[in-house]
């Protein structure tokens, strides 16, 4: 989709599962996507499709900008269908996992749909409608799988939360596999990890960078850019894009975390159980929506982006944990996986 690395990063342990359950693995994505799959998986085939490569707006009206943009969607969402029958009949593929790319599927594949946002939460005047086209889409796949729990304390909230016949919760998904060593001593005071599409995603690094260089101490950034060269500013470390890793030990060595409020960071945090400040992108109704619900049930501090700040010193928490690796496991058997 090009929503960010989130969603090309969050596929890794589903791959990692089916290659220890004997299968073969092909994945398809843009440049970006090809960069952190070489870097995950080695002789793993990669066939390239350009993704959707949504524009944000650089005002607090997204569902705006989407909609004007929508005529492209439906295009390349018809596009992706086409490819996606041609490269089954040509490889003889089994099934087709999509993650939140709506025409991924084929009529001579098992097709797998993989999305949190099954009830969006959306202006009132566009949700019904919105609704109508995701399930429309949802239905034409043989399983949803909704990177969640059922339990009443969801990292999603009312966003996963569907009474749709082809929904199976997953379990959280995420690259990290453990939870962060614990320190006294930390490099980098605060580290801000940057995704999304722009203009948002730039905007929100001059914020960081002017606040960054208003402290007395010292700082890191992972701008979600892959492809391009590391470099410093005053006391701020910028990195471009870091394999899984070297972004752990970078991550430990922080002591608090400042991202967006997008889901895969959230699913990561409850990982790494590591401190954090969420900015959700301004008119994001799901950042907007997670970034008041952790608030709540994790005690997180979520700061706006256009009053983004960093002078009041507070404490900081992490995201609640949750325990769910068994329900992956029982989702790919149920799909014969």
């Amino acid at each position: 989709m090009d929503w960010g690395l989130g969603h090309v990063s969050r596929t890794i342990p589903i791959i990692k599962n089916l290659i220890n359950r004997g299968h073969k693995v092909i994945t398809c994505g843009n440049t970006d996507a090809k960069t952190i799959y070489e870097e995950e998986f080695k002789n793993l085939e990669h066939l390239e499709f350009k993704g959707y490569n949504p524009k944000y707006s650089k005002g607090n009206n997204q569902g705006v900008a989407m909609i004007k943009q929508s005529p492209k969607f439906f295009k390349l969402i018809k596009q992706e269908e086409e490819f996606a029958n041609k490269i089954a009949k040509k490889l003889k593929l089994d099934y087709i996992i999509s993650d939140n790319r709506f025409g991924f599927r084929s009529k001579l594949t098992t097709n797998i749909f993989i999305s949190h946002q099954i009830n969006i939460q959306a202006p009132p005047l566009i949700k019904q409608i919105m609704h109508a086209i995701n399930y429309g889409y949802i239905k034409k796949f043989n399983h949803c799988w909704i990177p969640d729990v059922e339990n009443k304390e969801k990292l999603a909230g009312k966003l996963s939360t569907t009474k749709l016949k082809n929904c199976q919760y997953i379990g959280t998904l995420s690259r990290f596999e453990r939870p962060c060593k614990e320190k006294s001593n930390w490099t980098y005071k605060y580290l801000g990890i940057l995704s999304g599409p722009e203009p948002q995603r730039s905007i929100l690094e001059k914020k960081i960078i002017k606040e960054f260089n208003r402290l007395d101490t010292k700082c890191a950034i992972i701008q979600g850019t892959p492809n391009k060269k590391n470099k410093q500013l005053n006391k701020i470390d910028i990195f471009p894009h870091l394999k899984t890793s070297d972004f752990l030990k970078t991550i430990e060595k922080s002591e608090t975390i400042i991202c967006r409020s997008g889901y895969s960071s959230i699913m990561d945090l409850s990982i790494l159980q590591k401190q954090a400040i969420l900015v959700p992108t301004p008119g994001q109704t799901e950042q907007e929506y997670l970034g008041k619900y952790h608030n709540k049930i994790s005690k997180i501090e979520t700061l706006s982006q256009n009053k983004f700040s960093l002078k009041e010193e507070k404490n900081h928490f992490p995201i609640i944990k949750i325990n769910n690796k068994k329900l992956m496991i029982e989702s790919l058997n149920k799909c014969g996986l």
